[in-house]
């Protein structure tokens, strides 16, 4: 039979047969379920050939919950993860109800460093395919902890700075939870050789997360401070100069400065596109802010 829908109904048909009293008495009543994933298997990989995608996921799918019914969890969770390949090429959404199943099923025997790897394809999905940041952060959060766990702390990290990023986000805006994470990832990078040429990058991200939170110039003037004792040599960068003139601009309420010295620095470091949206905010934010703000550097 090379008929993937034939293939179909015949699972269907399988699943639809009763067991009888002998068979359930010697264990053979899971045998249907065995035979019916396999032919809904072979019907998604001829929905495969034929470009066929999501009837080839829901296919996959099903042949899963046959898996399950059979008290076959593992294969079950392998099934869903093939589900997921093909959804993901047409069906976002379909794709992460499938591989959160999975992830779930992963988790539960154990296996968080493959669970971390597929978090991460989650939150991709969530981040770029679906507009979900929310989900986006959880997921990312989630395989940054996994990660962690299984002593992968460059994963963790890549997968901490995308949370980071993504709380900067216009639909989130949670600035001084982004720089903490900034400054976190800074801190441990420190006596990394591998990381630590990132520092920089790092000590910047987090300043303009703290003018970004209100005007907090304070709190980022004291940072900067913070960041000096941790890597003398980052006074010698364009960054710290870059930091230091945004903070006394944003002391002194001059949008004009911030303007000047973003374009100054843009002429030595490309500004990336977070990175002016942080800026513009930082502007904003000036322009409307009291002349009475108190000044507190402790």
């Amino acid at each position: 039979m090379s008929n993937p829908d034939e293939l179909i109904q015949e699972a269907r048909k399988k699943l639809n047969k009763s067991s009888g009293l002998l068979s359930s008495i010697f264990g053979g009543g899971s045998n249907k379920y065995e035979e019916a994933s396999d032919l809904f298997i072979q019907a998604a990989n001829l929905y495969k050939l034929q470009r066929r995608n999501n009837e080839a996921g829901g296919a996959f799918e099903m042949a899963a919950d046959a898996q399950l019914k059979g008290e076959s969890p593992d294969e079950a969770a392998n099934t869903l993860v093939e589900a997921f390949k093909c959804y993901k090429l047409e069906d976002a959404s379909n794709a992460a109800k499938v591989l959160e199943k999975a992830v779930s099923m992963f988790v539960q025997r154990g296996q968080f460093r493959r669970s971390a790897n597929f978090k991460t394809d989650l939150g991709e999905i969530y981040e770029n395919e679906l507009q979900d940041i929310g989900k986006a952060i959880e997921s990312y959060e989630d395989a940054a902890d996994w990660y962690k766990g299984d002593s992968a702390n460059a994963l963790a990290n890549k997968c901490f700075l995308k949370t980071a990023d993504l709380y900067c986000d216009d639909s989130i805006k949670d600035y001084k939870k982004a720089g903490s994470i900034y400054e976190t990832i800074a801190k441990e990078s420190l006596n990394n050789s591998l990381a630590k040429w990132s520092l920089k990058e790092y000590f910047l991200k987090a300043i303009l997360c703290r003018l970004a939170d209100n005007n907090d110039y304070a709190s980022a003037n004291a940072i900067l401070q913070r960041f000096i004792s941790w890597d003398p040599s980052f006074t010698s960068t364009k960054e710290y100069e870059f930091c230091e003139k945004l903070i006394e601009a944003v002391k002194e309420g001059n949008a004009d400065d911030i303007a000047v010295a973003s374009k100054n620095f843009d002429k030595f470091a490309r500004l990336d596109g977070m990175k002016i949206k942080l800026l513009n905010t930082i502007k904003s934010n000036v322009i409307t802010t009291p002349d009475n703000v108190e000044e507190d550097f402790t």
